[in-house]
């Protein structure tokens, strides 16, 4: 490369055209010979006729300057001249690259991109061959790998297909794949890094000192990507923690609560303190735009790590517990509604009060206790409600271990019921069977330390089976 002050020219050779440029002058001047005098006799038909088109005798000079610069404009345009072609890599091996592709590098790609593709131009020009590693993994699972020695226009080529993977890098297997390289004669490697730490970060970074001289891009502070974490969902709101990398400084994440149709629900601030890693934002949202959240994201974070997509786990389906009051239950020990409030609490919108009062909203599951009263316009409500759809979950107890005639029950019951390791029985409580294959609860394990002292019976049926979801040890439908 020839270097003019601010211009260069990366195929200088071609500046020799210039000097045909005196061959090409000569060659503009040449003028056709003079025509020569033919005396003919009817040549006298053609005297008086003016043309009104006149050639010159000489070429003028103005057009012979113009067809001069445009042949030096030609020479200069194929030797590639370059203005203010910037720094040259150094040393003289090939350039070794290598590039952080993980999620947290999403966020600074298109600059890093520019930057490689920069260095390629340099060590295109300087005629110095190029190895390019990405450290994370393929979409298949293949292992980071190098590609090259190559010419730097081949590797240009794969810089600017790249794109940021959704996962994290493995830094290990990049290590092992520069430890099996092959160059001759020292390198200049270039790391983009993501700004993440990892146990295998030194590793690496030594591996490509080894090869030669190490020169490592990373983002600053203020630029180091941001990382959003699954929500937490409680009772009145969600609240959703953002993390950062420790810095002494404050900052501050913008995190937007959208829908599936891309609706914004949400906007808060999440303020990090000096020192801090967490920022905690709280979203206060009706049951109705909370059950429709479908994405969580921090604003101005182009990265996988600052998304957060919800599915129906997230959404608090209301659930309504029969009682008589709305306000009564909730703080004694001794009530069946107590137990079930608190259950249920973390995950569902808890509607309390009367069967009619319940049953004119939308509701995901109707808990009824043992001791809810029931009208018979209560019970044909329920079962209107069971028969178009609708969960209803009864809780056993002494009311329906009497053994009344109930249509809220699917099998006929056994009146007085069963009672285990009392005083005047040998019998102890009984342990659960495990679940079968056909139950709801198939998969879950039994605990040992849970035991029935009491149990409803079934009559016996020839459906009774099917019907059954858990059993004790000795066989008989819980």
């Amino acid at each position: 490369m020839l270097t003019l002050g601010s211009l260069a020219f990366s195929a200088p050779w071609m500046l020799v055209g210039l000097a045909a440029l005196p061959l090409i002058w000569l060659l503009l001047r040449v003028t056709p010979p003079a025509p020569r005098l033919q005396r003919f006799p009817a040549i006298q038909l053609l005297f008086g006729l003016h043309q009104r088109e006149e050639t010159p005798a000489r070429t003028p000079w103005w057009l012979i300057l113009l067809r001069m610069v445009l042949a030096a404009l030609v020479i200069l345009g194929l030797a590639h001249p370059l203005l203010n072609p910037g720094g040259r890599l150094p040393g003289g091996g090939p350039l070794v690259l290598a590039i952080d592709d993980g999620w947290a590098a999403a966020r600074l790609w298109q600059g890093r991109q520019r930057d490689a593709i920069e260095l390629l131009d340099m060590a295109e020009r300087d005629g110095r061959a190029v190895v390019l590693l990405t450290t994370a993994r393929q979409p298949g699972g293949e292992l980071p790998a190098t590609i090259g020695p190559q010419r730097a226009a081949e590797i240009r080529a794969r810089v600017q297909a790249l794109a940021p993977k959704p996962w994290l890098v493995d830094r290990d297997a990049a290590k092992q794949a520069i430890e099996r390289l092959t160059l001759t004669g020292p390198a200049q490697a270039v790391y983009y890094a993501d700004g993440l730490d990892d146990p295998a970060l030194m590793g690496f970074a030594e591996a490509l000192q080894r090869v030669g001289s190490l020169r490592v891009v990373t983002g600053a502070p203020k630029d180091l990507p941001l990382l959003l974490l699954p929500p937490e969902n409680r009772a009145g709101d969600v609240d959703v923690v953002a993390k950062r990398i420790a810095s002494d400084q404050p900052g501050l994440a913008v995190v937007r609560a959208l829908a599936a149709d891309g609706r914004l629900l949400a906007r808060e601030h999440a303020a990090f303190e000096p020192g801090a890693t967490r920022a905690t934002v709280r979203l206060k949202l009706p049951i109705e735009l909370r059950n429709s959240l479908a994405r969580l994201e921090i604003e101005g974070q182009d990265q996988t790590g600052a998304v957060v997509l919800l599915d129906e786990r997230w959404q608090r389906r209301p659930v309504g517990v029969v009682s008589s009051s709305p306000l009564e239950g909730g703080q004694s020990l001794l009530e069946d509604t107590y137990y079930m409030e608190r259950a249920l609490g973390p995950f569902a919108e808890i509607r309390r009060g009367s069967v009619g009062d319940l049953l004119r909203g939308q509701l995901a599951v109707v808990l009824l206790a043992d001791d809810a009263p029931l009208s018979d316009g209560d019970r044909a409500q329920l079962k209107a409600f069971v028969d178009n759809g609708g969960a209803l979950v009864r809780f056993a107890g002494a009311r329906l271990a009497d053994g009344k005639p109930d249509d809220l029950v699917p099998v006929r019951l056994r009146p007085g019921g069963r009672e285990l390791g009392t005083a005047l029985q040998w019998t102890q409580p009984a342990h659960l069977a495990p679940f079968r294959p056909s139950s709801p609860f198939a998969g879950l394990s039994v605990p040992d330390e849970v035991t029935i002292a009491r149990q409803v019976l079934a009559e016996p049926a020839l459906d009774l089976p099917e019907k059954t979801w858990a059993q004790l040890a000795d066989g008989t439908p819980l």
